[in-house]
């Protein structure tokens, strides 16, 4: 004896076979989405000149406090670890956002007045197994007290261009607008 609506679980499976998958990609992105929120970072003491510095995520970053290719040892930020490093917590610091600024990114306080070599790594692997890679880019600037960067891998037409430093520059309506940021020497691979 069968019972009155009773569906057969070959028809329940063909009619609501998407369910499982939807209801797991929607918990998914439900436990991702926390990743995207923000957590402030501590900043330099108010005491010593700094700028700050936004670091976009995507590609392996790292900025050391110092030029990389005077001999010396000098402190560096590992400030993304490429791949996934998209999906972290933003740590902010109060940087006025931009109108092209992703969604992902750390926000950082570095020494003004002295050399900053920024570094950073890009990789992927394509669907038929093969890799692309860019890098490692660098790039040497000078900050300057009281001044907002932000700084990316930079691709035009699919192609990588290296490493990118912007400055930004507050317009007379109070818009914030991006230039690039004077380099003290090019871009390079290594130093020689």
């Amino acid at each position: 004896m069968t019972r009155p609506f009773q569906i057969g679980k070959t028809a329940m499976l063909n009619k609501f076979g998407w369910a499982h998958p939807l209801i797991i990609l929607l918990l998914l992105g439900g436990l991702l989405s926390g990743c995207a929120t923000t957590e402030p970072t501590t900043m330099v003491p108010d005491s010593e000149p700094h700028a700050r510095i936004r670091v976009f995520h995507g590609t392996s970053a790292d900025l050391y406090l110092g030029d990389i290719c005077d001999g010396n040892s000098h402190p560096v930020i590992h400030a993304a670890a490429g791949g996934f490093s998209y999906l972290v917590r933003n740590k902010t610091i109060g940087m006025p956002a931009t109108d092209d600024m992703p969604f992902s990114y750390h926000e950082y306080a570095i020494p003004a007045g002295q050399p900053v070599t920024v570094k950073m790594y890009w990789q992927v692997q394509n669907a038929n197994g093969t890799w692309q890679h860019c890098g490692p880019s660098h790039v040497i600037f000078t900050p300057e007290a009281g001044h907002d960067y932000d700084t990316f891998m930079k691709f035009s037409g699919g192609v990588c261009q290296g490493v990118e430093v912007r400055k930004f520059v507050v317009g007379n309506d109070g818009k914030i607008t991006t230039t690039p940021a004077p380099l003290s020497r090019l871009r390079f691979q290594r130093c020689r």
